[in-house]
């Protein structure tokens, strides 16, 4: 990586990225913990899942996924993940930023990379859905240009919970 320890680089997720990607997993599961919003019904069994490089290698690119990173100083520090819906629409699946990184545009900036890149594989709209009460993930996406869009339910591990959906014309 040619950064600086204070710039942020986001880049598509690859496979020399994967060790970095479980790095970072694990260390967000152990700075949030499972009840901060955004791992409502997460275990630690769930964490190791998704933290298996299989598991991340199913992830991070393809026809119908992608994985951006942030990185700082030669470590993740933040990434997003989209899926896609249909041929029209794709779904930012997932952002997440190291709790020290909050407030630095680390978010702003994988929200960026994330729209540029889908806007240029000819998706017409991306939605987000997050927790009802998470309210300042509501505030975020709102302030990058989504718009509210119902609510409805999610479910992690047996756990069902309600969501906010938000959506941004591409």
């Amino acid at each position: 990586m040619d950064e600086t320890p204070r710039e942020v680089l986001v880049v598509e997720a690859s496979d020399d990225d994967v060790p970095a990607i479980g790095s970072f997993f694990w260390a967000m599961w152990h700075e949030a913990g499972a009840d901060a919003p955004g791992f409502t019904g997460a275990t630690e069994e769930i964490i190791a899942e998704i933290a298996a490089p299989d598991a991340i290698r199913s992830r991070i690119g393809g026809p119908e996924r992608r994985m951006f990173l942030a990185y700082r100083g030669g470590q993740v520090v933040g990434f997003a993940a989209a899926k896609t819906r249909n041929e029209d629409e794709i779904e930012l699946a997932g952002i997440v930023v190291l709790q020290a990184m909050v407030g630095s545009g680390v978010g702003t900036s994988l929200v960026q990379a994330a729209v540029q890149a889908c806007r240029k594989l000819g998706f017409a709209k991306m939605t987000v859905s997050t927790e009802v009460d998470n309210q300042r993930a509501v505030a975020f996406y709102q302030a990058r240009g989504f718009r509210l869009a119902g609510e409805s339910t999610a479910e992690v591990a047996g756990t069902v919970f309600a969501v906010t959906n938000l959506s941004l014309d591409l």
